[in-house]
């Protein structure tokens, strides 16, 4: 009964801040889990795309490229994103892989084998193991300061709980970031709390963004 009421609570709270009227367009393949919606309004070929987090599927990522002939910079340091990015479809002009992590701050991590292996996604482990990489990270300023980027017209977050801290780091700094899709990671790994999102949220909102969409874990973003 009680999680009944909190899910028709954040349910409401959901419906009062969403922004409605905003054109949308959804891309990437559903039936794997890697379909975002966004706003299209002002996407050309000269955008600057940024994708944290490769996984096993690039269809969002190809489909944007295929629409607007616009470059997307790949950001996964895991092995699976390396396995991914080396498969013959994903060898595009448009497509620059930066093998590093996105954290709040430049350091080395280290990754804990997928879940599940099968969908491939590995995340910061939380405690030690044999299994255990160290991977490369690097915050989102010190990438678009080596990549000559002022500013950022979609973010992609799909990074498996550094989310939290990298939207704190990013408002923070004041990046000029357009527009962000991310996936929240409360309820789907440990450590991860649906009030964290909610903060998270509302101090996107706080700082000029819109929701514009949600599904699931799903949410995106516009700034004003």
């Amino acid at each position: 009964m009680l999680k009944t009421f909190r899910d028709l609570r954040h349910s409401i709270f959901y419906s009062f801040v969403m922004q409605k009227n905003v054109p949308l367009l959804a891309l990437g393949d559903e039936s794997t889990g890697c379909q975002w919606t966004f706003c299209p309004t002002g996407l050309s070929a000269d955008s600057i795309i940024y994708s944290g987090g490769v996984g096993r599927d690039v269809t969002f990522d190809q489909a944007l490229a295929d629409r607007f002939g616009c470059h997307v910079w790949l950001f996964d340091p895991s092995p699976t994103g390396f396995e991914t990015m080396a498969l013959p479809a994903n060898q595009r002009p448009e497509f620059h892989f930066v093998p590093v992590g996105i954290p709040a701050r430049d350091e080395t991590l280290r990754l804990a084998p997928p879940t599940n292996p099968e969908e491939g996604s590995w995340f910061a482990a939380t405690s030690s193991s044999e299994n255990l990489v160290s991977v490369e990270c690097l915050s989102l300023f010190t990438l678009m300061q080596r990549h000559g980027h002022s500013h950022v017209d979609l973010l992609k977050l799909d990074i498996e709980g550094p989310e939290y801290v990298v939207i704190d780091d990013l408002l923070d700094r004041k990046l000029d970031i357009r527009q962000i899709c991310v996936e929240y990671h409360h309820g789907m790994l440990p450590g991860f709390t649906r009030s964290q999102t909610i903060k998270s949220l509302l101090r996107l909102l706080s700082n000029g963004y819109r929701l514009i969409h949600k599904v699931g874990n799903n949410h995106t973003f516009v700034r004003h």
